[in-house]
């Protein structure tokens, strides 16, 4: 099957353990969306102003729609979406219940219990004690010292996965405004877990992970990879199209706002493609 994932166009390193994969590049675009919003939270007025938010909610400052626009494009010709042939001969479907954060933060109810029998739960509970729901960060400081986890991050001075995962999440800390110093020990823990469940699955006999996407893709099938030579570069990608984008999307998102004038207050998903398919604005232009 092919499937598609967006890359940093200066990405070098070519490790594709632990990639996440959607079946359609609408996935990809709308994560590129999602990257680029969860940086600041913002929301649109009825007069297309966007207000700019700290994370207690108060309003910092207010741009106009098309300078939001340009900001948009100018993270999103960062990325190039990438087509992969990959063929998983044994998946295991896992429950998405990690948002933003690596795998392991989801617990372990993160497997779907239709898929592994009793037994087998079990040794998944023993992967993720002493937690035994989704992991937020206050349940790791509450239940792992410092020292606990230093000791984990020590063991893991020569993984090249545990290594390159924390440097992405290092990343994303700086990009939220984030205090990566705080932050390094919950980080730790999920990437611990994660990569104790690509363990396990891999004894088990499974070669990938796939779950139903709801927050991109509309709830279609990814996959993560588990293995480093699964996936095969098809030389095609798709690039962003900066120029028909800030041309059509003002009206498009004015379209969608007077949409919502009897709402006070609305949660809206994928608004920085008005709502439409991402993939009139991406185009099948180069092989890489």
């Amino acid at each position: 099957m092919h499937v598609y994932n967006a890359d940093k166009n200066d990405s070098k390193k070519k490790n594709f353990v632990l990639k996440h994969l959607g079946i359609s590049p609408v996935s990809a675009a709308e994560r590129v969306e999602g990257m680029f919003a969860h940086q600041k939270i913002c929301s649109i007025r009825p007069d297309l102003s966007v207000d700019v938010h700290d994370r207690s909610g108060v309003v910092i400052k207010t741009e106009t729609l098309k300078q939001h626009l340009v900001n948009f494009c100018n993270y999103a010709k960062q990325f190039h979406i990438s087509e992969y042939f990959f063929q998983p001969k044994r998946p295991l479907r896992l429950v998405d219940l990690w948002e933003d954060d690596p795998i392991g933060s989801a617990g372990p109810m993160i497997v779907d219990p239709n898929e592994v029998p009793i037994s087998k739960r079990e040794e998944i509970k023993s992967i993720f004690y002493p937690f035994s729901g989704v992991i937020y960060p206050q349940e790791v400081y509450s239940k792992m010292s410092k020292k606990e986890v230093k000791r984990i991050k020590k063991s893991y001075d020569n993984n090249a996965i545990f290594k390159e995962e924390m440097g992405k999440r290092k990343a994303r800390s700086k990009a939220i405004g984030e205090d990566f110093n705080q932050a390094q020990y919950q980080e730790i823990i999920w990437l611990d877990l994660t990569i104790k469940l690509r363990t396990w699955a891999l004894s088990e006999g499974y070669d990938s992970f796939v779950y139903s996407n709801i927050k991109e893709g509309d709830g279609e099938d990814a996959f993560v990879t588990l293995l480093p030579e699964q996936l095969k570069s098809t030389g095609n990608a798709f690039t962003f199209f900066e120029e028909r984008y800030l041309q059509e999307m003002p009206l498009a998102i004015q379209e969608m706002v007077n949409s919502y004038h009897d709402c006070s207050f609305e949660l809206i998903h994928h608004a920085l493609w008005g709502q439409k398919d991402p993939m009139d604005y991406w185009g099948l232009i180069s092989s890489h």
